[in-house]
């Protein structure tokens, strides 16, 4: 599968890309109406008056010219093209996936700052046009769970025009001349000079240029038959000829290439489906939100991994074993394993490494400690690594981890609440006890970090590991995603794992 994006400018429309919606108390009325008329397909014209009864004041529309049908438009300047049969039959995407966002920052829906209420392939301008709503001030941003697009509003209000990037998922794309079929770059044709069977250069090395062959002149570019697109994105630096990143660019093009392909701009950009697109829809609810939520720490995971100095070192003091001392009670969480798991996920309680192998293990508490000492090594990049196992999906349905659906009794909710003192992972409890730890003038804890040669040497430990890992997302799916503390709970659970008892 390719993740490709379309740059800002990648077609010249002869007019700009985004231009308000100009709606009066009454409506759609009189020279607004004629001037999106002469602009917007009649069928989108005929969808505002749908939309518009059910739009608040502060919800302005904006229609958007996206996509250029190839054999009007040609394809774009990255070298990718999207036929008007693609038009027609994939332009519905744009509602059924995308939001608008920031710099391609698509990870989290609650950072968008618009929503695409309409799509359509205007077939007499051949093109995909789109009408999309802004989050007009900060209370449609917090009806629509989104951000304020202040800055996008004042950019419309002058006149001028928002540049937007669209990222796209591609199952495979299709060499224009040679019609190989690509799944990922790697897939590229080669031109005949170098032992290909591409007469005109070949995708790998020849994207974009314009050839003079069988008679005329082709411009050689990966046709896109199936696109998904999910993101739009105000790009805050206008594209040049090459891209709006131009210097980040030139590690993408090889020294052939004419052009920057979309999908290598993509990787260069850190582009990337959103966890909700990357989970099949058919699994069952609970198996798609572990998976999601793999995603998520994996992501967290490469941030981590990515920074030079530990992060939130409050935070890291706070899950050491300097503030964590209460013993937890193994031998009650075995009589009744899911109950305890219940009442530990209600507390916001995950268990720590020696403790869960102990109740997994059935060992003692020391030996339990001698083995956390080998499968910590495996804990760093472990959710990268599980979303690399096509068994996951399988491993996450049979999960022995989950908590109970039924309220924990009692005696299991009082046990709970006292061992997230030491162990919660809640705001109040993590400040309480980095302040401790403060007081106490406990040595800053160590932060481990990913050592894949490590994880491949000892494959029980990564198999304990793998289970730990199983756990928490377990852990965390027991946790309502409408709660505000969520992102900072599972950024947690992801600290814990580098942090060195």
């Amino acid at each position: 599968m390719h993740i490709k994006v379309i740059e800002p400018g990648s077609y010249d429309f002869g007019e700009a890309a985004m231009q308000m919606v100009k709606v009066s108390s009454r409506g759609l009325l009189g020279s607004d109406r004629s001037q999106l008329i002469k602009r917007a397909s009649e069928k989108l014209v005929h969808d505002l008056g749908k939309i518009l009864p059910y739009m608040q004041a502060d919800e302005p529309l904006v229609h958007l010219i996206a996509i250029g049908a190839t054999e009007d438009y040609g394809a774009n300047r990255n070298g990718d093209g999207f036929k008007r049969a693609c038009g027609e039959k994939y332009h519905d995407t744009f509602v059924k996936m995308a939001r608008l966002y920031r710099g391609h920052k698509n990870k989290d829906r609650k950072i968008s700052y618009g929503l695409v209420k309409a799509s359509e392939y205007n077939g007499k301008m051949k093109r995909i046009e789109l009408l999309v709503s802004l989050n007009g001030s900060e209370d449609a941003a917090r009806r629509n769970g989104g951000i304020y697009a202040d800055k996008e509003m004042e950019k419309l209000a002058q006149g001028k025009d928002i540049p937007v990037s669209m990222a796209c998922k591609i199952p495979f794309d299709v060499c224009s001349y040679c019609h190989n079929q690509a799944i990922t770059t790697d897939d590229y044709c080669w031109g005949t000079d170098l032992g290909g069977r591409c007469k005109a250069g070949g995708l790998r090395d020849n994207i974009g240029a314009l050839v003079e062959i069988d008679g005329g002149i082709h411009q050689l570019h990966a046709d896109n038959p199936h696109p998904a697109f999910f993101d739009i994105s105000h790009v805050f630096r206008p594209a040049d000829r090459i891209a709006y990143v131009s210097g980040l660019l030139e590690k993408a093009a090889s020294a052939n290439s004419r052009v920057v392909s979309g999908a290598a701009l993509a990787r260069t950009l850190g582009v990337t489906l959103p966890a909700d697109l990357l989970v099949d829809s058919s699994q069952p609810a609970n198996v798609q939100r572990m998976l999601k939520l793999a995603y998520v720490l994996a992501d967290i995971e490469a941030e981590m991994d990515a920074l030079v100095h530990p992060p939130h070192l409050g935070h890291a003091m706070a899950l050491s074993s300097t503030v964590q001392q209460a013993p937890v009670d193994t031998e009650l969480v075995r009589e009744k394993f899911s109950l305890a798991l219940r009442a530990l996920a209600d507390e916001r309680v995950s268990l720590p490494l020696t403790q869960f192998v102990e109740i997994v293990t059935d060992q003692p508490r020391e030996k339990a400690a001698e083995i956390t000492a080998i499968i910590s090594r495996e804990l760093p990049g472990i959710y990268g690594r599980l979303l690399a196992d096509p068994q996951l999906p399988a491993r996450v349905a049979d999960c022995p981890y989950a908590p109970d659906v039924r309220q924990a009794p009692p005696q299991f909710a009082s046990w709970a609440i006292k061992l997230a003192a030491d162990y919660g992972l809640s705001a109040e409890h993590i400040r309480r006890r980095a302040s401790l730890a403060v007081l106490r003038e406990a040595p800053p804890p160590r932060l481990q970090r990913r050592d894949e040669k490590t994880a491949a040497a000892h494959p029980q430990a990564r198999r304990l590991a793998e289970e730990y890992a199983l756990y928490k997302l377990a852990f965390l799916s027991a946790i309502p995603e409408v709660d505000p503390e969520s992102p900072l709970t599972a950024s947690l659970a992801v600290l814990q794992n580098y942090v060195e008892s």
